[in-house]
């Protein structure tokens, strides 16, 4: 079986681009293992070689990126096919929509690429372009399959009619259908209003990677952040956003403060932030309680989870947080937000700790009760690792069964 991915987003070695889609990447490293014969694409909008490009704004920043037709990334070959993209707009006769489809039919005419529905199919990911790469496939005679992931689900269809529309078309017109969680596929039928067959593919962790710190790595990592060693370090990851639960866990932390000055709070975040993080920490008197963290690689980020014993994520709302399995994975103990597929993974009381949404009352007892009960939060990281090893598995163990749906096809 040949598969053709179509990522939303995929690494490449430009600053802020290094490390987009990684999660992607790894689920494909799983298909590969597993037999699959995988190549992605990535359709991009054409533009005029300097000179030229510097006419207008959107030529010269394609032309800065510079993606080359054809690369390899660890191990996986990349085409990047060109989206027609004249200037001016008055020029161009078709949608951007039907230039992303002649992109990708023309990709595998030029290639002499012989597509065949027994041998090949279309794999895209993130549903708003998957309507896109779907259409394609289809014309070019073969099936399609898409994933979804979270926002996609949680927040694309809601937004506006039209992405409702957009949304249940690619919905229902795929041959198959993959999500990150169950939840995920319950909210993906709810909102589009009707009864699809889909299946779980969880996302893997590399175990070997995200693993317990050996004896003295926690004070080096420490102190290489320069991290306060005799305090209970408590690590979020996530985007600067309200929605990923930074409001809500500063709320928390101003309450444990008054009665326990034990922890320190590490904060790891990725793009603009949307809120100022240490604005509200400081507005909270936990300036000096708290650290900062922007741009921190994902083959960094292990570090700070073996620098951390207690990880905290009380989102709004998730697909499955990647980042909780990775801090589970770590044998952190993981206070996490009973939102989208958390509870298919945190087992409350048992391998971690379910809160709801909104509520930093409760979140700052559980805060309080594992600061001060040591063994508590030692058996919770354990049973967490535990049943990452034991239960969840690689990207290649979690992929054994998607490559499987995908050949059945």
């Amino acid at each position: 079986m040949r598969i053709w991915a179509f990522p939303s987003i995929y690494p490449f070695e430009k600053a802020g681009l290094q490390w987009k889609g990684i999660f992607a990447h790894r689920q494909y490293k799983g298909l590969i293992e597993n037999g699959a014969d995988l190549k992605v694409i990535i359709p991009v909008p054409w533009n005029p070689p300097p000179p030229l490009s510097y006419l207008h704004p959107e030529w010269k920043e394609y032309a800065k990126l510079n993606y080359p037709d054809r690369r390899m990334y660890d191990g996986i070959t990349v085409f990047h096919p060109r989206i027609a993209n004249v200037r001016p707009n008055r020029f161009v006769k078709k949608t951007y929509e039907e230039r992303t489809i002649d992109a990708i039919i023309d990709f595998f005419k030029k290639n002499k690429i012989t597509l065949h529905p027994s041998t090949d199919i279309i794999y895209s990911q993130w549903t708003p372009s998957s309507v896109v790469v779907q259409k394609a496939a289809h014309r070019l005679g073969i099936r399609s399959a898409i994933l979804c992931i979270g926002d996609d689900v949680v927040l694309f269809p809601h937004e506006k009619p039209s992405s409702l529309e957009q949304f249940k078309k690619t919905w229902a017109e795929a041959d198959m259908r993959f999500v990150v969680a169950d939840y995920l596929g319950r909210e993906a039928n709810k909102a589009a209003g009707m009864s699809k067959p889909y299946d779980v593919v969880f996302m893997g962790v590399d175990y070997n990677y995200f693993k317990p710190p050996a004896p003295g790595e926690t004070l080096a990592i420490r102190s290489k952040y320069n991290i306060p060693a005799d305090k209970t370090v408590i690590l979020l990851v996530g985007t600067a956003s309200k929605r990923k639960g930074w409001i809500e866990l500063f709320d928390a932390l101003e309450l444990v403060k008054k009665n326990d000055t034990s922890f320190f709070l590490v904060g790891v975040y990725t793009n603009p932030p949307e809120i100022d993080v240490y604005h509200e920490a400081e507005k909270r008197g936990l300036g000096s309680f708290f650290l900062g963290l922007n741009g921190i690689s994902p083959d960094s980020l292990d570090q700070l989870y073996k620098a951390a014993d207690i990880f905290c994520l009380p989102s709004h709302s998730e697909g499955m947080a990647n980042v909780v399995i990775e801090a589970m994975s770590s044998g952190l103990a993981v206070i996490t937000t009973d939102v989208g597929g958390h509870n298919e993974i945190v087992r409350d009381g048992e391998n971690g700790i379910l809160v709801q949404p909104f509520q930093h009352e409760v979140l700052a007892s559980w805060l309080r009760e594992l600061l001060t009960n040591t063994d508590r939060r030692l058996q919770l990281g354990r049973n967490a690792r535990a049943f990452i090893v034991n239960q969840w598995g690689t990207f290649a163990d979690t992929s054994k069964q998607l490559y499987k749906k995908l050949c059945s096809i």
